[in-house]
C-alpha cells in the first residue's frame, strides 16, 4: 500500500517535468490563440496516456522484483493462490503475474494497464509478519483494485483536473504574452483579455476543487478494495488486523509465554548497546499484548487515537489518495454482522484514551503547530500586505505622504527579513527539541499528541529490517523493528543529492544490522522517526544534518536583511 503511493508519487514527478517543459513551449509559441490552447490539452492529454503507459514500464526499472511463474506461485504459496483463483475465476480474467520484494518491510502493491495485465507485487515481511488470513486478505484487496480497473479510473480521474490546470494556465499566459492589451483603443482585445482572465480564474478553481474531489474519489476506491478483501475471506477482521501490523506497525504472535520468551531473546541481544533496561522494556511491552499473545485493545486504540482525534490526522486525510487507517477499519467493523463475527477491535475506549493522554481539545496544540511552521511565511505575507497599503495609500487616515517612501520600504522589509531568520531558529528549536529518552516502538506508536511539527525526541534500539520504500533502489529511508513493533525511518538529509548518495552507498548496508537511533519520532498521517544520528553494533556511526541545514534560510534571511539596512543607511 506504502510501495503504491510511493510509485505513483515518483512516476507522478517524472511526468510533471515532461508536462512543465511541454506547456512551456506551448506557452512561448502558442500563445493567444484558440488552436494553441486546443493543441496544449491535446498535449495533456498525450502526457496522461504516455504516463498510463510507461508507468508499469518504469516501475518494473525502479524496483528490485523477482517474478515468479503462477505455478510456482502456487505451490509456494497455495492459500494466497486459492485467493486468486477464485477471482480469477468468478471475474473471467487473466491470474495476475506475481513478484516478490525481498524486504521485510510489509507492503503489497498491484498495477499494470488493465485487469489482464495486472501485476501483483508482495514483500517477504508480508509473509514474515502477517498470519495465512492477514496475507489473504492483503492480496484479496490488490484483487480489488484489479477487478474495479482502478488503474484505468484513477488515470481518467486525475487527468481531469490536469486538462482545468492547463486550461487556466494557457489562459493566463495568453493575456500576458498576446497582443490582447496593447492597445488602449481596442475594445475587443480589452474584452478577450478580461473574458481570458475570467476563464483562467474559474478553470484554476475548477482545477483545485477537481483535485480535491480526485483525491475522494482515490479514498473511495481504497475503501471499495477493502470491501472486496472483506466479501473473498469473509472476515472483515482480517484486513483490520493486517493494517494494524502494516500502518502501525504493531506485532504480536504466538502465547504470552512465547512472546516474553522472544522478547526476552531479542533484548539479551540489545542489551550490548547499552541504552535499555531490558526487565522495563519486556514488561511494558507485554503490557500490550492479551494472554493470547494478541494485541491488547488498549495499544491499537491509543495508536489509532492519532487519526480519529488529532487535527493534523484531518488535514492530511484532506490531501491524500488513502485513508487514515482507522477510518478504513472502522468501516471493515462495519462489515463484520453482514459476515456474522464479532469485531476485534472496534476502538470504542479510543476516546477515553485521547482524553486521558490530552484532555478534551487538541486544537490549541494544532494551531500552534500551524503557526510555528508557517511563521517565515506569515512574515513575508504581513511585508507584502503592509507594503501593498503603503504604496497604494489603502489607509487614508494615515499621513501616506511620509510613508510611502523608498527609505519606509526598505526598512521594513530589513526588518522583517530579520523577524523571518528569528523566526525559522524559532521553528528549528521547536520541531528538533532536545531531551532524548530511551523509547520504544509501541510507546511512540500509542503517543497521540505528536505532529510533523511536535515531535517526541526519542532514542530506540533493534534492527534494520528492510528499507523505507520496499525494492525501490533509491530510497534513502529504512525500516526498523524492536522487540515491539516496526516503524519507518525518515533518513531525510535537506540535500536531495546527499539523500541520494545515502540511498546508494549506505542503506542497503545497514539492512540487517543492530543499530541505536536517536532523533524525532513524527506523525504524519503515519508513524515515522526522522534520523538524527545512527550507531551500529560495528561501531559505526551516522549523523544526519537536517536539523543543521533548516539554518541555511535563517542565515539567508540575516544577509538579505543585513544588506537591506545598509541599503536603508546609505539612501537615507
Amino acid at each position: 500500500m506504502g510501495l503504491k503511493l510511493a510509485s505513483t508519487l515518483a512516476i507522478m514527478f517524472l511526468f510533471a517535468l515532461i508536462y512543465a517543459v511541454v506547456f512551456t513551449i506551448g506557452v512561448w509559441f502558442l500563445p493567444g490563440n484558440l488552436f494553441g490552447l486546443l493543441i496544449m490539452i491535446a498535449l495533456t492529454i498525450l502526457i496522461v496516456l504516455f504516463q498510463y503507459g510507461m508507468g508499469p514500464v518504469f516501475i518494473n526499472w525502479m524496483y528490485r522484483i523477482e517474478w515468479m511463474e503462477y505455478e510456482d506461485f502456487t505451490y509456494k504459496y497455495p492459500h494466497l493462490a486459492d485467493a486468486v483463483d477464485k477471482v480469477v475465476a468468478i471475474r473471467e480474467i487473466k491470474p495476475p503475474r506475481m513478484g516478490i520484494i525481498h524486504d521485510f518491510n510489509p507492503q503489497t502493491f498491484s498495477y499494470g494497464w488493465s485487469k489482464n495485465t495486472a501485476k501483483i507485487v508482495i514483500t517477504d515481511g508480508i509473509f514474515h509478519y502477517l498470519d495465512e488470513n492477514e496475507q489473504r486478505a492483503v492480496v484479496a484487496h490488490e484483487l480489488g483494485h484489479i477487478v474495479h480497473n482502478d488503474f484505468i479510473l484513477m488515470t481518467v480521474v486525475f487527468a481531469i483536473p490536469l486538462i482545468l490546470l492547463t486550461i487556466a494556465r494557457w489562459s493566463f499566459y495568453a493575456v500576458r504574452f498576446s497582443g490582447f492589451r496593447r492597445s488602449k483603443d481596442d475594445d475587443a482585445g480589452s474584452y478577450i483579455a478580461i473574458a481570458l482572465i475570467v476563464v483562467a480564474v474559474v478553470s484554476y478553481i475548477s482545477y483545485y476543487i477537481g483535485y480535491l474531489i480526485s483525491l475522494v474519489v482515490s479514498r473511495i476506491r481504497e475503501y471499495f478494495a477493502d470491501q472486496h478483501a472483506a466479501e473473498l475471506t469473509e472476515n472483515p477482521n482480517y484486513l483490520s488486523t493486517a493494517l494494524i501490523k502494516i500502518a502501525y506497525g504493531l506485532l504480536a504472535s504466538g502465547t504470552e509465554a512465547e512472546i516474553k520468551e522472544k522478547q526476552k531473546s531479542s533484548m539479551r541481544g540489545l542489551r550490548g548497546l547499552g541504552i535499555f533496561d531490558p526487565k522495563k522494556a519486556r514488561d511494558l511491552a507485554v503490557q500490550t499484548m492479551d494472554s493470547n499473545g494478541k494485541l491488547s485493545k488498549y495499544a491499537v486504540e491509543a495508536a489509532a487515537g492519532w487519526d480519529l482525534f488529532n487535527p493534523w490526522a484531518k488535514y492530511f486525510q484532506t490531501f491524500s489518495t488513502l485513508p487514515l487507517p482507522a477510518k478504513r477499519i472502522q468501516r471493515l467493523n462495519e462489515q463484520c454482522a453482514t459476515y456474522g463475527v464479532p469485531i476485534e477491535y472496534d476502538f470504542s475506549e479510543a476516546r477515553k484514551i485521547k482524553e486521558y493522554q490530552e484532555g478534551k481539545s487538541m486544537a490549541g496544540e494544532f494551531i500552534t503547530d500551524l503557526f510555528v511552521s508557517k511563521l517565515p511565511t506569515i512574515v513575508f505575507v504581513i511585508l507584502i500586505a503592509f507594503s501593498a497599503v503603503w504604496i497604494f495609500g489603502f489607509l487614508g487616515f494615515l499621513p501616506i505622504g511620509t510613508l510611502t517612501t523608498i527609505n519606509n520600504i526598505i526598512l521594513l522589509w530589513a526588518i522583517g527579513f530579520f523577524v523571518m531568520g528569528i523566526g525559522v531558529i524559532g521553528r528549528t528549536s521547536f520541531m528538533y527539541r532536545s531531551g532524548f529518552e530511551p523509547n520504544n516502538v509501541v510507546e511512540l506508536i500509542t503517543t497521540i499528541n505528536v505532529s510533523p511539527v511536535r515531535p517526541k525526541p526519542s532514542i530506540i534500539e533493534g534492527v534494520i529490517v528492510g528499507k523505507g520504500i520496499a525494492g525501490y533502489w533509491l530510497s534513502e529511508d529504512l525500516y526498523f523493528q524492536d522487540n515491539t513493533g516496526l516503524m519507518y525511518i525518515d533518513y531525510r538529509f535537506g540535500f536531495r543529492l546527499m539523500d541520494f548518495w545515502w540511498a546508494l552507498r549506505r542503506a542497503d548496508q545497514l539492512v540487517g544490522q543492530k543499530v541505536r537511533i536517536q532523533g524525532w519520532y513524527r506523525r504524519g498521517p503515519n508513524p515515522y522517526f526522522q534520523v538524527d544520528k545512527i550507531w551500529t553494533e560495528s561501531g559505526k556511526s551516522f549523523r544526519n544534518y537536517s536539523k543543521h541545514m533548516t539554518y541555511i534560510s535563517a542565515v539567508l534571511f540575516f544577509i538579505i536583511g543585513a544588506f537591506l539596512f545598509y541599503l536603508w543607511f546609505t539612501v537615507l
